[in-house]
């Protein structure tokens, strides 16, 4: 069986405008109103927390884009096309002379300068 709680019926209206007025006329019970407190506080931080990562989240909106540009570019080099020259043999000797590379983003780096490089066929470079 529950019981339903009125408020203490007052004359003194002061009361009424009181923060605790709730918990005064037993209609909240403190327990109660630490539990929402707790909720709304927590809800807060994760909110907060949220918000945190934003610029991360267009980071990742923008490089996701980038990535599909890439993707949906139409290469220069038609892989499906039977033109162009086709070897009758291949041996399979592979060869690099004097091969000298720097990334387009750090130019001022030089990976490989002059690098030779001479593969025989049948062999693996590990």
């Amino acid at each position: 069986m529950s019981q339903v709680l009125k408020p203490v019926p007052s004359s003194n209206k002061s009361i009424e405008k009181d923060p605790n007025y709730l918990v005064f006329c037993e209609l909240v019970l403190t327990i109660s109103f630490v539990q929402v407190f707790f909720c709304l506080t927590i809800t807060a931080i994760g909110v907060s927390q949220t918000s945190a990562l934003a610029p991360d989240t267009n980071k990742a909106k923008d490089s996701t884009a980038s990535i599909f540009e890439i993707l949906d570019s139409k290469p220069t080099i038609d892989s499906s096309s039977n033109e162009g020259a086709t070897l009758e043999t291949v041996k399979g000797d592979f060869e690099l002379q004097k091969v000298s590379f720097r990334y387009p983003t750090r130019p001022n780096i030089q990976i490989f300068k002059d690098l030779c490089l001479s593969i025989p066929a049948g062999k693996v470079i590990i």
